[in-house]
This record gives structure tokens, C-alpha cells and sequence, in this order.
């Protein structure tokens, strides 16, 4: 009688389960849940770092799909794509180190300007858009390598474990919106499985249809501190929107990005424009010397602040201006 309860209870289903994870971290075996769901587990994130001065605006692109997608349920390349830039465009935001315009602003001044709006943009396309936008770098990305694998162990028709995995690279890339330079350039890995363990036949594999977003997800979360940190040890820089009456100037930061009321800010004049030998295309400027030290007198609103001259006359609109970083970190050692 005890054997027979034993066969009658085989093909029930054991375990079914699944994990995001980042590459090489062990597949979750926590059991099935009561009521049949899949038990999931993700990775812990690392902390951001610690961040220093004013946040930087940035504009974010639509990244490129180099990759070669198999097996992931009909899913284009132009969502697994909008999914990794999602994910970067989210973990930037929460960083709390970038104000970053929104999609659809850009890509209507890049539309009017007829400029691309993928991975692929270039320096000078940067520099133009920045220009236009305020902004002071942007971001493009590109989803290297993506793939799923299939993998079934077992005893014949007795016992069988399949586990699907899916693995992900994604780069990314911050280039300076003046001069075209790049700050960043960064890569990072991620995987996500799912499993499910059959006896007798019993039980089928149920497909996360999230996997392979998940693993993209990982991918850019594995680099993300680094490309903040790297970000933020760039200096903050803005430029003078306007010379107005009474000695008042306009310059292009505001409320949104946290430069503080009476900080001091140095004035530089952009030199001639630096071009690629080869293709002649615009790629820079020179930085010419500073001309002079502003104060910030009050903001007017979330993305425009006017200012005074301390010392220095002759600015025009489209001047660069710096924090003087010196006196801004005195600053923050006394509070």
C-alpha cells in the first residue's frame, strides 16, 4: 500500500522557479509557492556613490541593438533596445546625480535639426544638440550580445530539470555635449534563468516572458555605479543664455539642478572649433582663458538663474561657465 501512494504522487510537479541574476551568481531553488506561482528572487543593488556638486543635464538617446536575438518570443530588436535604454534612463534618474530631459523633447529638436536618434550619434551631433537643449553631455548605448540558452538534465522520462538562461552585454558611452569628448565608456553583463524540475512526466515549464528584459535590466545595473562615478568627477559647466539690463546675467542652470545661491562661477570664452583630420567633421572647441568670475544671485526658475559679475566685463551669450570648485567645497566642509 505505501509503494503505490508513492507512484500515484510522482507526477506532480516538484519545483518550478526562476532568478534574475548577475553573471556567474547561482540559480535561486527556493520551492514553489502555494498558490502555484513562481518564487523569484533578484540581486541586491549596490549603493550609488557618493555624488559632489551640482547635478549635470544630459539627454539620453535611443540605444543601438548590434546583437543577434534568438529565442526570445517574437521580441524585436527595436524593444529589447527601448528596454536597455529604459532601464539605464531609470537607474540615472535614481542616482540623483543627472537632470535628464525628457525622450520627446529631444528627439524633436534632433528631428528639426535632422540628426539621428540612435546609439550611433556623433560627437558633433552632440555638441549641436547639447547646444540647443542646454544640455551638458549625452548618453548613448548599445546592446552588444544577447542570448538564450536551453539546457535539459535527467534520467530518461523519469526525472528532468530544464533551465532556460538568458544572457545580456550592454556599453554605454557619455560624451560631452561642448567639446565632444567622452567622460564614460563602460560595459556590463547580465544574466536571468528560470527553471522547473519534472518527475514522471509530470508538470511543464512555465516561460517568464520577462527573462530576457531582466537579464538587459542586470547588464546595464552592473555598470551603472561606475559610469555615475566617472560622470561625476567631471566638472559641472553651464553657459551665459543672455546679457541683460543693469549688469544682470543669465546663464543656463537653475533650481533643478542644485547650484546653490552665491556660488562663484568662472567664465571662459570657446576658442576656434577643433575637426576630425579625416573627415573634416566638427569633433570640439578650444578652451580659451577665463575672462572673469560671476556670483549666482537667485534662481528664476527650474533651468535659468541670473547672475552678477565679481570680476571680468566683456561676456557674451554662449560663454562656458564653471563652479569654482575650490571655494564650493570649502563650502560644503563648513556645513
Amino acid at each position: 500500500m505505501k509503494k503505490r501512494m508513492l507512484l500515484w504522487a510522482a507526477p506532480a510537479v516538484i519545483a518550478i522557479g526562476c532568478a534574475g541574476s548577475a553573471k556567474n551568481t547561482k540559480t535561486d531553488d527556493k520551492p514553489q509557492a502555494a498558490d502555484g506561482a513562481a518564487c523569484c528572487s533578484e540581486q541586491a543593488e549596490a549603493p550609488p556613490p557618493k555624488l559632489h556638486g551640482p547635478k549635470k543635464r544630459i539627454g539620453i538617446v535611443d540605444f543601438d541593438n548590434a546583437s543577434h536575438p534568438q529565442g526570445y518570443w517574437g521580441s524585436s530588436r527595436d524593444a529589447l533596445a527601448e528596454a536597455a535604454r529604459d532601464a539605464a534612463t531609470e537607474a540615472l534618474v535614481k542616482s540623483g546625480a543627472f537632470v535628464v530631459v525628457e525622450r520627446e523633447q529631444l528627439a524633436q529638436v534632433l528631428r528639426e535639426q535632422g540628426l539621428g536618434m540612435t546609439g550611433a550619434i556623433s560627437p558633433q551631433t552632440a555638441a549641436k544638440a547639447g547646444k540647443l537643449l542646454g544640455l551638458q553631455a549625452l548618453v548613448t548605448g548599445k546592446i552588444t550580445d544577447f542570448d538564450a540558452d536551453n539546457k535539459t538534465s535527467g534520467f530518461g522520462g523519469y526525472y528532468q530539470k530544464r533551465t532556460k538562461t538568458f544572457h545580456a552585454r550592454v556599453s554605454l558611452r557619455m560624451v560631452d555635449a561642448t567639446t565632444g569628448e567622452i567622460w564614460v565608456a563602460e560595459s556590463g553583463e547580465g544574466a536571468s534563468n528560470q527553471s522547473s524540475t519534472m518527475v514522471m512526466g509530470g508538470g511543464e515549464m512555465s516561460e517568464d516572458q520577462t527573462l530576457g528584459k531582466r537579464a538587459l535590466y542586470m547588464a546595464v545595473h552592473n555598470m551603472i555605479n561606475k559610469v555615475i562615478a566617472k560622470a561625476d568627477a567631471k566638472p559641472w559647466s553651464g553657459a551665459v543664455a543672455k546679457i541683460g539690463k543693469g549688469g544682470k546675467i543669465y546663464i543656463t542652470a537653475g533650481s533643478d539642478i542644485g547650484l546653490p545661491v552665491g556660488a562663484t562661477l568662472s567664465v571662459r570664452r570657446l576658442g576656434e572649433e577643433i575637426t576630425d583630420p579625416t573627415t573634416g567633421a566638427v569633433i570640439g572647441h578650444e578652451l580659451g582663458k577665463i575672462l572673469g568670475k560671476l556670483q549666482v544671485a537667485d534662481h528664476l526658475n527650474e533651468k535659468l538663474s541670473v547672475c552678477v559679475a565679481q570680476k571680468g566685463s566683456g561676456f557674451v551669450s554662449g560663454d562656458m561657465v564653471t563652479l569654482d570648485t575650490s571655494k564650493a567645497d570649502a563650502a560644503a566642509a563648513a556645513e
